[in-house]
């Protein structure tokens, strides 16, 4: 037979009943004060953040989300998915944000990735999204927690940099009154040139081109007109060229550089030889070019049939050939293979 209880023992267990009870309602308010104080935090950060189920049942939210990205009460979020806010959300979009959440809770951990985003003010901004995978007491995933950065202007500003170092990148290789490539691009693309006509059967030409008298005509015509003649000789030779490895440059002054490919030699003056004669025929008027009326070019060109001269070599070789073009009546050209 149980023994029954003293006066004093039910006493002491009352005693310890009213003790634990107030020790949970304690511990129920301190939890009540904590969660309306991360729900007033959660709120008061200007950075949209959100919880799912594993249905993709929006659960929770804060303030910043409902307004920013949709623009609305966050109750007309609640208990829906990313497909019953169609009119908020492109279906793209939806497929997109849905595959992720699928990967997070089959792939339980964190998640970054970055995605542009139509935001209620009708603004696109891009977003850093911040997921992770959300687990219960007994670890079993309940759902997704995510939060997103905007980061529209730093990648503004990203692209704002790579703009300016590509222009600076430009600049550095090209000339900045005709917009050829310039000395220091010929370098490597010669370099370059040289060693894939080894592997090629086609032959590589250099030639130098020089504006026959051009300092007559600076002091004739003046030199902004100088800087014109150059720039439309300029768009000429671009428009000579006739394959993505043929490359025009500006080597200095009125000297220009000229790295085509040919079948044979014969093929490779002739080019060279219709450069020349389409100079003539532009008619720039050069009245103080001797036995011509008009601005002509001479060229010294090399046809390097066997590839084992260096670079300064070649540039010296075509130099000379220029030169006595010149001092031959102007107008010409000579050539050379090696």
């Amino acid at each position: 037979m149980k023994k029954s209880l003293t006066y004093q023992q039910l006493e002491a267990r009352v005693e310890l009943l009213e003790k634990n009870l107030t020790e949970s309602k304690s511990l129920i308010k301190e939890s009540v004060k904590d969660a309306h104080f991360l729900h007033t935090l959660a709120n008061a950060i200007p950075i949209p953040m959100f919880f799912k189920d594993t249905q993709g049942i929006y659960r929770s939210c804060n303030d910043s989300f409902a307004e920013v990205i949709f623009g609305v009460s966050k109750d007309k979020i609640m208990n829906k998915t990313l497909f019953d806010l169609g009119q908020y959300i492109p279906a793209v979009s939806a497929q997109i944000y849905h595959a992720k959440d699928q990967y997070l809770l089959e792939n339980p951990g964190k998640l970054v990735f970055q995605s542009s985003v139509n935001c209620a003010d009708g603004l696109v901004r891009i977003y850093l999204f911040h997921k992770a995978s959300v687990n219960n007491l007994q670890q079993d995933v309940i759902g997704t927690v995510g939060v997103m950065l905007d980061v529209t202007e730093l990648e503004n500003q990203k692209q704002a940099l790579q703009e300016k170092t590509q222009q600076l990148e430009e600049h550095s290789v090209t000339d900045p009154l005709t917009g050829l490539y310039n000395r220091r691009k010929f370098n490597d693309i010669f370099a370059t040139s040289l060693s894939i006509a080894k592997r090629q059967t086609r032959l590589l030409n250099f030639a130098i081109i020089d504006v026959d008298n051009f300092k007559n005509y600076n002091d004739n015509y003046g030199h902004l007109a100088g800087d014109n003649a150059l720039i439309l000789l300029s768009r000429f030779l671009e428009k000579c060229l006739l394959r993505a490895d043929d490359y025009i440059f500006r080597l200095g002054g009125e000297e220009f550089g000229l790295l085509f490919y040919s079948n044979d030699e014969v093929n490779g003056r002739e080019f060279a030889d219709h450069i020349r004669q389409g100079v003539e025929n532009l008619a720039i008027e050069h009245v103080q070019n001797e036995n011509y009326q008009f601005l002509t070019i001479s060229l010294g060109i090399v046809t390097i049939k066997h590839n084992s001269k260096s670079m300064l070599t070649i540039y010296e070789q075509a130099d000379n050939l220029m030169y006595q073009a010149k001092n031959s009546g102007r107008n010409k050209i000579l050539s050379l293979v090696i």
